[in-house]
């Protein structure tokens, strides 16, 4: 998918090994505190595509709470890596997603497996193919079998079957420790920004009653989205998420 350039500029880490290991664990919090924690073990999945399949003999650290699910948060603890060419954001995300399930892949390899090239960048099937071979074995999953999968949106109405499939895929991904992969036009979330983006998926906050989901929680891995406390941590809201994708060439996400 088409990429952008970083107001004019790119930046280029030099000699920066980001393939650092990861703390793969799950938190889940209310406003107030983190609660308990838990030892689970994910299997393979045979549920049908609403639910995102799980790889074997990966283990899941996650925080759970006895009390009101209302304003629960579960974000996955993953370490952000950035981009190091101005068009590599989906082999960084593709990275980042890869790391967190302990499979290290650099950006550099992954770029080169997926095809990635100017002006345009990666396409999104590309990245999940190459994303599946690397966690699964295979480049495309079929029937039930696990992997990723992606979606095209097409209706960004919060009220659409689109929207609360999604909601339900982010719901089950987390919760068994696998990122997202979320699209976007960052004109639509970035002031002074403009092209398509991808960015890993980490997690969510639940509404006060705990019946829907609030904010989504996701690393960007551009250099110019980078605060000096937050990192590339963000957050948006599925709605958001769903408008900005409208614009782009491929309105897509995996799950």
């Amino acid at each position: 998918m088409k990429k952008y350039l970083f107001m004019g500029v790119y930046l280029l880490l030099a000699g920066c090994s980001l393939n650092v290991q990861v703390k793969r664990e799950m938190v889940v919090t209310t406003d107030s505190k983190i609660v308990t924690t838990q030892q689970t073990t994910s299997q393979p999945s045979s549920q049908q595509m609403t639910t995102q399949p799980k790889s074997q003999q990966q283990e899941t650290k996650k925080e759970t709470t006895q009390q009101s699910l209302g304003n629960q948060k579960v974000v996955l603890s993953v370490k952000p890596q950035i981009q190091q060419v101005w068009n590599y954001c989906a082999p960084t995300t593709v990275s980042m997603m890869l790391s967190s399930r302990n499979v290290d892949v650099d950006q550099y390899t992954l770029a080169k497996e997926m095809g990635t090239y100017e002006p345009f960048g990666t396409h999104n099937r590309d990245a999940i193919r190459i994303l599946n071979k690397h966690l699964f074995g295979y480049e495309v999953p079929t029937g039930n079998q696990a992997g990723y999968r992606l979606e095209t949106v097409t209706n960004p109405s919060p009220q659409s079957e689109q929207m609360r499939l999604f909601k339900e895929r982010v719901k089950k991904n987390i919760q068994d420790g696998y990122p997202m992969y979320y699209t976007m036009d960052v004109s639509k979330v970035y002031t002074g920004s403009k092209g398509e983006h991808n960015v890993i998926g980490i997690g969510y906050k639940t509404t006060p009653d705990g019946k829907d989901i609030d904010v989504l929680y996701y690393l960007d891995p551009s250099p110019n989205q980078q605060d000096k406390v937050y990192g590339g941590l963000k957050t948006i809201t599925p709605a958001e998420l769903f408008e900005s994708m409208m614009t782009c060439e491929e309105p897509n996400y995996a799950w």
